[in-house]
């Protein structure tokens, strides 16, 4: 986390070194959003390391080496600062997702795989800024964590959405589609405890893998050119069968 709080120092540093705009005299839109960038990364190393209850706006600024009135204009309360985190991650994600609105002409396997690798790749390139959400939920504000609820129920929605059409067609195996949305989400979101950017493996790599892995275990084998002759193998393909004809008639 030390790495973190240093990064976002150097980044305020950086933007303090930029001449201002030559025309007003003062940071222009561009320097005032890079400001902005590092107040936000201290501040999720902060509320990461310490939670949200065990940061205030005066350990952030202390952190950046800045005054209190300069982090108080652009957040004055830390509720504040964890709106804008929030916002990036969930809120942001979450429209990313709709305007990927899945269509029922889709390939499932194919849509799947992308809405993964999709949010798989969203943890692994924020994950400071996840951990901050999953230890700060029973903190956050009741306005906020309604918004917060909201957007996390619409991913929900769409990987659900999607799993619910590969079932439909008869590719993806019969499952509780919510259940199995709930597991893929989880898959993706704990690699923001366990990734490290620094490791063997890169983010797009270890992200494929985990779309692979997902689509992977809901696909169910193709009964019609299977060539096992192994009893165990055809009463499963036919009972999975079943369970898609069981699946129809409820629908």
């Amino acid at each position: 986390m030390a790495r973190k709080k240093a990064e976002a120092v150097k980044q305020l540093e950086d933007v303090n070194t930029m001449p201002a705009d030559e025309d007003s005299g003062r940071p222009d839109r561009h320097r005032s959003t890079l400001v902005r960038r590092a107040m936000l990364n201290a501040a999720a190393g902060l509320f990461a390391e310490r939670g949200f209850g065990g940061t205030n706006l005066r350990d952030v600024a202390d952190v950046l080496g800045m005054s209190r009135p300069g982090l108080y204009y652009h957040f004055p309360s830390k509720e504040k600062i964890l709106e804008a985190l929030i916002e990036e991650v969930t809120f942001s994600f979450a429209a990313q997702l709709e305007s990927m609105s899945f269509k029922p002409d889709q390939d499932p396997e194919e849509a799947l795989r992308n809405v993964v690798l999709i949010s798989a790749r969203w943890v692994l390139e924020n994950p400071v800024l996840f951990r901050v959400l999953i230890r700060s939920e029973a903190e956050i504000p009741e306005d906020l964590k309604r918004q917060h609820d909201a957007s996390k129920k619409a991913i929900l929605e769409h990987f659900t959405a999607v799993i619910e059409q590969g079932i439909a067609i008869g590719k993806f195996r019969p499952v509780d589609p919510h259940v199995a949305s709930l597991t893929i989400a989880g898959m993706c979101n704990w690699t923001s405890w366990w990734f490290k950017p620094a490791g063997r493996l890169h983010v797009d790599e270890v992200a494929s893998m985990i779309a692979e892995m997902a689509v992977r275990s809901l696909l169910r084998p193709d009964a019609h050119r299977t060539r096992s002759d192994r009893v165990s193998d055809v009463l499963r393909i036919l009972k999975e069968d079943v369970a898609h004809l069981d699946h129809l008639l409820k629908d």
